[in-house]
């Protein structure tokens, strides 16, 4: 598998987590970190995916409506604690971790309360909203033009399209990076690295920066 379609399967499967990596407050437990770290086995992807299908009927709900051609894009609505939970479960399966199922929906439900935040938090305190055409635009860019065998496997156990993966099931995912995007650059220039600072230390301080903007201005 190549570095590039490496990245793309974990975009498509677990950005929600790594996007919550880097725009969700320093609340975790230790569990929840851990859950967010472990190496992930992609051969057994499907395999996991489906079984997640089967554990969680909640999200059939959703497959079917854009099964049946009904896509509700606007932002605030691309998110979805189900989809969140998805992922999660397929990656807690994918990484033999043993996480209990109201454990998975709190994680799901604080991760998709941080998403609509980090929108609100933008445009308040950064004048910067995010637009339909941008995540398209995104889509069709970075995304669509990827046609790997993995991806279409995942797309196949959603008995999904690979437009309606991208367009409409993966949305919310990139919602989110079309923001970070965006905001990050500005972020950055607020709030420089300082010397001797690692990484992932200034990854944290600008996540909890970004959160507290709001906070600092009420």
């Amino acid at each position: 598998m190549t570095a590039r379609n490496r990245f793309h399967l974990i975009t498509i499967c677990f950005t929600v987590l790594i996007a919550g990596t880097l725009l969700i407050k320093q609340t975790a437990s230790s569990e929840q970190q851990k859950i967010e770290t472990i190496g992930i086995d992609y051969a057994q992807m499907n395999q996991s995916v489906e079984k997640v299908l089967k554990d969680m009927p909640e999200i059939a709900g959703e497959l079917a409506s854009i099964q049946s051609g009904i896509h509700n894009n606007k932002l605030g609505q691309s998110f979805s604690t189900n989809k969140t939970e998805f992922r999660l479960r397929v990656k807690n399966n994918l990484t033999e971790q043993e996480h209990s199922s109201p454990f998975l929906r709190g994680i799901a439900e604080k991760q998709t309360d941080h998403y609509q935040e980090a929108l609100d938090i933008a445009e308040e305190a950064y004048g910067i909203t995010v637009t339909e055409d941008e995540i398209d635009a995104y889509i069709k860019e970075n995304v669509s033009t990827i046609w790997d065998a993995e991806k279409r496997k995942y797309a196949k156990s959603l008995q999904l399209t690979l437009n309606e993966l991208d367009y409409h099931f993966d949305r919310d995912v990139y919602v989110m990076n079309v923001l970070w995007e965006r905001v990050l650059p500005i972020v950055m220039q607020e709030f420089p690295r300082q010397r001797g600072e690692s990484g992932q230390a200034y990854g944290k301080r600008l996540k909890e920066e970004f959160f507290s903007g709001t906070e600092d201005s009420a």
